[in-house]
């Protein structure tokens, strides 16, 4: 499941420091390069494949798997803060084609019945940390330095996306990271919906209670989905089995 972070935190420092009306202006903006973020599992992993057939050192592999990976968000969202996309009904079109693309990709994957998911060690958390810190800085500076467009395409960066990645490259096989992502364009739509909600109600108030709004629309949606996901998989588990009837 995906629940916003580094989204919450810098749309709320980009609107401390130019304006929750600002923030909301730039909204469109975000929509295709949020649907990049989660389009950005895929690339990253395909990275993954491609240069484990030329690299043997998996710390090499990751390099470079994550730097070409940055390099293809970087020129695929930068347009959209360049030429100040404002089209909503476009960038809501464009979210929900990417992660479409997205979901038909890692759904025609097949995948083992389980992998288990590593456990954090104190320093993949500190540098996780610190590399959210920095995209949040690196956001207040462009919206400041440049204009909000700026700020809020690179709130888009997927920090999160490629900290799991490189920490999931570490201990797997790339073919097996498919697994981990499977469920993420349909959790992406809770991102959305914080965005979205954004959108309308950090001009009516204020940011403060606009991300808490923001933040509680897209939890419920996630809680509901989390409940929805383990119904369906409890009544699949009970379906009595036909194949020697």
């Amino acid at each position: 499941m995906m629940f916003p972070s580094t989204i919450v935190l810098g749309f709320f420092f980009l609107g401390l420091t130019t304006s929750a009306e600002k923030v909301s202006l730039i909204i469109p903006a975000t929509l295709i390069p949020l649907g990049i973020v989660i389009f950005s599992s895929v690339i990253y992993i395909y990275c993954s494949i491609f240069f484990s057939k030329y690299f043997k050192s998996k710390i090499t592999q990751i390099a470079i798997t994550f730097g070409t990976s940055s390099l293809i968000w970087f020129l695929l969202a930068v347009p959209f803060a360049i030429w100040k996309f404002t089209n909503l009904i476009a960038g809501i079109a464009g979210f929900f084609f990417l992660i479409t693309v997205t979901h038909l990709i890692l759904d025609n994957r097949k995948y083992p019945e389980e992998i288990p998911r590593p456990k954090y060690t104190k320093m993949q958390v500190t540098i996780r940390a610190f590399f959210t810190g920095s995209i949040i800085a690196t956001v207040v500076l462009l919206g400041k330095a440049l204009n909000p467009f700026w700020g809020g395409v690179f709130t888009m960066y997927p920090v999160a996306t490629f900290a799991a990645l490189v920490i999931f490259h570490f201990y797997y096989q790339p073919g097996q990271l498919f697994y981990f992502f499977k469920q993420a364009p349909i959790g992406s739509i809770a991102l959305f919906i914080y965005v979205i909600a954004v959108m309308m109600l950090f001009p009516k108030f204020g940011i403060v209670v606009g991300t808490i709004l923001s933040y509680s629309f897209s939890f419920a949606f996630s809680i509901l989905l989390i409940r929805y996901q383990l119904k369906l998989k409890i009544e699949t588990q009970n379906l009595p089995d036909r194949r020697f009837h």
